[in-house]
């Protein structure tokens, strides 16, 4: 049970006190302070407290069950346009909001219309108010939630996203089956309860629980009101040390917002106006599409604004002595905060936070700039997925030599080719690969586990140089004289070519699993069981049944397959199999199947999809796929569709003749970016 003990002597404290969850039902206001995280609670952790209070129900052995600390500060504050007496949440807002949201919830699904009825039926109880400083507009959302179920619409930043997830939360938990979901409701009631399971049941005594009604025990939190002259943000601080612990980003959001850092009569105003900057970079890095071309950590969802005090934090020359401690961006921050206020004088405090501040404006605008561009966020987005860090294309951009936009896309370009091109390992002469000794080739091979990494550079760079190359075709056209133009681009601008579809779509790459697999099947011989032949077969018949018709000795095979004498099916089923690949060309050697001419990037979905399907079969699920919405890339839609110089016209096979024409594109793509970029330079020496 959590039974949670403080560690605040009782003398630093206006009052504690243990009060029920009941005693907080009397309309008052509860203020969310611009330096607190928004709410986060995951399915796990509503689970969590939902099974706890049913299993403290059921089990009616304890006088009490304690949340956890609410740490509060009495104080007026602005609400709706109003000044309102309201308590001020340092700590424990989590499992407040999380209680304000079951409330509801139960409310309505006990039949209830408003909160009024339920007032009515409970002693004239009152659920409290949630009020966030940074987002007002979230009251009125709040205040219509579980009556309302909401939509898209109402769905306006992240917190509120989180607040309609927890109620999904609360009804899966409620109504799932054990069989759908072992942690649900049911499965907690057959543990403590020989009754049968009734939803209803559980509803009633959750409700009453908390409005403390006929029931053998309570809810309640461990009240903490601090003086109303305490500093609201070192309390803060200093309540979660020993509990879950607060990220850097958190303690740094709290640094900013302490009230001390600003003038009396500005005060409210320009904290109010950080964290409106802080809620604008939060929102904007939460886009996949934005995050996906600055960073490489797809899991990451709180805390992206990190990747700006990182790069603030790597751009500052001083020593960092703590630079390798778990904190160290909290530390490197309090440290600035600290020398900042040295000086007493208050207006020079809150320049000196200004200046912090906008530091990190600085690089979020740098960020934004970059974005606007298709043509940077391509170039940018390929060095950061080859693990270049936001310094060090910054590095680029403040070059002196950079001085346009064509500057610094030059300048990415050249990075490019030594990071990335340079690299792609090229050599003379390959028999096997049909490539003669004067001739070049690209020697990466599939089956070579330090050329993988090469490949993923190399796939992401062609594509991106297709989209990149669109752009300048575009371009070229509409600087064309009036009459040269065509009809349909006798209006377009550059605005309208700069525009977000000619961005690489990175975020598409993170989610999908996309990796480097095979063209055709990576091996002739992992068809083994009979049983599966069948249906390869029978795939193969489906896919290129026309071509499998006009061959005399497949027809005589399968004559020989189905009559009834056969005492050797399996030598004939593996015959089949045998005859189909030489027919589709995928009769070649270990050397050819794993060569970068047998290779593309494909999503987990479709090569789950296709396995050891021919490239008839392969061909027609990338183009189903297509068609259903699925993101391909553009080099990869054109080796299913054979639209590079030299491939054959035969739509049911991948041959040798392929792969070398698709290696040849490969080839030219990088000897021409070679050539483009090799005498760029860039004067690296001086900064602005």
């Amino acid at each position: 049970m959590n039974h949670l003990q403080t560690s605040i002597p009782a003398e630093e404290c206006n009052s504690i006190k243990q009060v029920t969850v009941s005693e907080l039902l009397d309309g008052r206001y509860f203020f969310i302070p611009s330096y607190q995280r928004g709410y986060r609670w995951t399915k796990k952790q509503i689970y969590d407290l939902c099974n706890d209070l049913l299993e403290y129900i059921l089990k009616k052995n304890e006088s009490f069950y304690s949340l956890q600390p609410l740490i509060v500060r009495k104080d007026s504050f602005q609400i709706e346009g109003k000044d309102e007496t309201a308590y001020e949440v340092i700590d424990g807002q989590q499992r407040l909001t999380s209680i304000f949201i079951m409330y509801r919830f139960l409310a309505k699904e006990l039949n209830y219309n408003s909160l009024d009825q339920v007032s009515n039926d409970y002693s004239g109880n009152r659920l409290y108010h949630i009020y966030y400083q940074t987002r007002p507009d979230d009251y009125a959302a709040l205040e219509e939630s579980g009556f309302k179920e909401m939509c898209a619409r109402d769905i306006k930043d992240i917190d509120i996203a989180h607040i309609s997830n927890a109620y999904q939360y609360l009804k899966n938990w409620l109504y799932n089956s054990v069989e759908d979901d072992s942690e649900c409701a049911a499965a907690t009631f057959s543990l403590f309860s020989k009754e049968k399971f009734a939803a209803k049941t559980v509803k009633d005594n959750l409700f009453n629980l908390l409005n403390n009604i006929n029931t053998s025990g309570s809810l309640q939190f461990i009240l903490y009101e601090i003086d109303g002259s305490k500093d609201a943000i070192r309390e803060f601080l200093c309540e979660n040390k020993g509990k879950i612990r607060l990220t850097d980003t958190e303690m740094i959001k709290a640094l900013f917002m302490q009230r001390s850092n600003f003038e009396s009569n500005v005060k409210n105003l320009k904290q109010l106006s950080i964290a409106k900057d802080w809620e604008l970079i939060e929102n904007t890095l939460h886009r996949n599409d934005f995050w996906a071309f600055i960073s490489k950590d797809t899991q990451l969802e709180d805390g992206r604004i990190n990747v700006i005090f990182n790069y603030i934090f790597d751009c500052d020359t001083e020593n960092h002595a703590y630079a390798n401690d778990e904190d160290y961006l909290f530390r490197y921050y309090y440290q600035k905060f600290a020398r900042i206020k040295k000086n007493d004088l208050a207006c020079n405090v809150s320049n000196g936070v200004d200046d912090l501040w906008n530091k990190v404006m600085d690089c979020f605008r740098m960020l934004q700039n970059w974005f606007q561009n298709p043509k940077i966020y391509n170039l940018v987005g390929l060095l950061v997925k080859h693990g270049y860090s936001i310094r060090q294309i910054s590095e680029i951009y403040d070059r002196p030599s950079i001085e346009t936009t064509d500057d610094f896309i030059k300048g990415l370009n050249t990075e490019i080719r030594k990071e990335i091109i340079d690299k792609i390992p090229i050599d003379k002469g390959q028999s096997e690969l049909g490539i003669d000794e004067k001739d070049e080739y690209v020697r990466l091979f599939y089956n070579n586990s330090s050329d993988k990494i090469r490949m993923l550079d190399l796939f992401r760079f062609l594509n991106v140089m297709e989209l990149n190359n669109t752009i300048d075709k575009a371009l070229e056209d509409i600087d064309k004289d009036p009459d040269e133009k065509k009809r349909t681009d006798a209006r377009r601008s550059a605005r309208d070519v700069l525009s977000h579809i000619y961005r690489f779509p990175y975020e598409a790459l993170d989610v999908f699993g996309w990796d480097i697999e095979h063209i055709d099947s990576a091996t002739t011989n992992s068809l083994t069981d009979p049983k599966e032949q069948e249906d390869w077969l029978e795939e193969a018949q489906y896919a290129i049944g026309d071509i499998l018709e006009k061959d005399n000795s497949y027809q005589t095979l399968l004559e020989a397959y189905s009559n009834p004498g056969n005492t050797d099916k399996d030598s004939t089923l593996k015959s089949l199999v045998d005859k189909v690949h030489a027919i589709v060309g995928e009769e070649e050697s270990d050397l050819l199947k794993n060569w970068i001419g047998n290779l593309t990037l494909l999503d987990s979905g479709t090569n789950r999809s296709y396995k050891n399907k021919i490239f008839a079969w392969k061909s027609q699920i990338i183009r189903t796929r297509i068609q259903r919405g699925v993101f391909v890339p553009i080099c990869t839609q054109n080796i299913f569709s054979k639209n590079y110089k030299g491939c054959s016209d035969d739509r049911w096979k991948w041959s040798t003749a392929d792969k070398r024409a698709y290696h040849s594109y490969i080839l030219e793509k990088i000897k021409s970016f070679k050539s483009q970029y090799s005498d760029a330079t860039i004067d690296d020496k001086t900064d602005i």
